[in-house]
Order: C-alpha cells, then sequence, then structure tokens
C-alpha cells in the first residue's frame, strides 16, 4: 500500500527561486543551447547583478555587441546599447543607473 499525502488547496507550495533568478537562469540556458549549436557564439550572459526580490539587471553580449538589460517578473526591458570602449565596470556608463538600482532596490 502507497502512502499518499494530500495538500489542502490553500497551501500554495514552496517555491525556492524567485522570478528574477529564473529568468537569469533561462537566459543562461538559452547562451548554454546557442553555443552547443554554434561554433561562433553569438549569444552571451556577461554579468548579472540582483537588485533585490525578482528584479535584476544584465549585460548581455549578442554578435559582440553589448547591451544592459532590466528584468522584473513582468518584462524586461532594454535600458542601453553599450559602446565597445566603455567599461562595463564604469559608474557613468548609463547616466543616472545609481538612482534607477537604488529606486528599485527598495521597492
Amino acid at each position: 500500500m502507497k502512502n499518499v499525502f494530500a495538500r489542502s488547496p490553500d497551501e500554495a507550495p514552496q517555491q525556492s527561486k524567485t522570478a528574477g533568478s529564473k529568468t537569469v537562469a533561462f537566459l543562461s540556458r538559452i547562451c548554454s543551447m546557442a553555443s552547443v549549436h554554434r561554433r561562433d557564439r553569438r549569444l552571451r550572459l556577461c554579468e548579472t547583478l540582483s537588485l533585490g526580490e525578482k528584479r535584476f539587471i544584465a549585460v548581455i553580449e549578442y554578435d559582440r555587441k553589448k547591451f544592459l538589460l532590466a528584468g522584473t517578473p513582468q518584462n524586461i526591458s532594454l535600458l542601453q546599447r553599450l559602446d565597445d570602449g566603455v567599461e562595463e565596470t564604469d559608474p557613468d556608463i548609463v547616466p543616472g543607473i545609481e538612482s534607477w538600482i537604488s529606486k528599485f532596490s527598495r521597492s
């Protein structure tokens, strides 16, 4: 005889990952799948930064062009195309990015 465990209807299943980390994992999987099928890897996740619950920013490289993206549970937005000559760690990459990050980190 099998043991059967019932769950009450108002008991929601536990979620171990946030939507932001799931999105980052999804983007990473796309990048890894793209590299498996191609020798010249055109899509690459360069860096991510979590901004708190379900929010992140990421630098994505596609065909040697870099883009700064922001992600929420509802969407992913292009913030800026990054110039080739700009360091990724330079805070002046996107004017006002520090205020944008602090605005969304507090929410």
